[in-house]
């Protein structure tokens, strides 16, 4: 972590893999940290055409939440959220000035993630695209840190993460 800047950890990879889960077992675990998940701040308005993913408006959200966190006491952000790309990454990056931002991304094995996937039992017909979109992460690897998830609790990860981050 950084100095004077706002250390912020962003856990990202594909649907299933953890984030949220393992986001908020941190959050827990540490003291005066804030909590973010980005598909939380897309739900306001339908995806736009030309944004499927809503990263802009997400961006514009975070942007506008995070100095709050640090002004409410806490002393961290942990975000859970999906970053298909580096320019994705950037994009948010970009919207928090001042912020130490540290990539996280989580990982499991193509046969783990798709199982994780359909016990969930909706959207299960995204399972695949899931698969595919981790095998593409692993391609382009632009992430600070990297934790395999696979066979391991949240509480396990949680663990892992922060012994790397901290």
């Amino acid at each position: 972590m950084a100095g004077d800047r706002f250390p912020v950890l962003w856990l990202c990879g594909p649907s299933g893999v953890g984030k949220s889960t393992v986001g908020w077992e941190i959050h827990t675990q540490l003291d005066r940290s804030g909590f973010v998940d980005t598909d939380q701040l897309g739900l306001c308005s339908p995806a736009p055409a030309d944004d499927p993913a809503q990263h802009r408006i997400k961006a514009r959200n975070l942007a506008a939440m995070w100095p709050h966190y640090r002004e409410a006491g806490a002393d961290r952000l942990v975000v859970s959220g999906i970053l298909e790309s580096a320019a994705v990454a950037r994009r948010y990056t970009r919207a928090l000035p001042g912020a130490a931002v540290t990539l996280c991304r989580l990982r499991a094995g193509s046969s783990e993630l798709r199982e994780r996937f359909l016990r969930r039992g909706w959207l299960t017909h995204l399972a695949e695209a899931a698969v595919r979109e981790a095998a593409e992460l692993d391609r382009e690897d632009f992430a600070d840190l990297c934790v395999d998830t696979s066979g391991l609790p949240a509480v396990a990860v949680a663990r892992m993460v922060l012994e790397r981050w901290v």
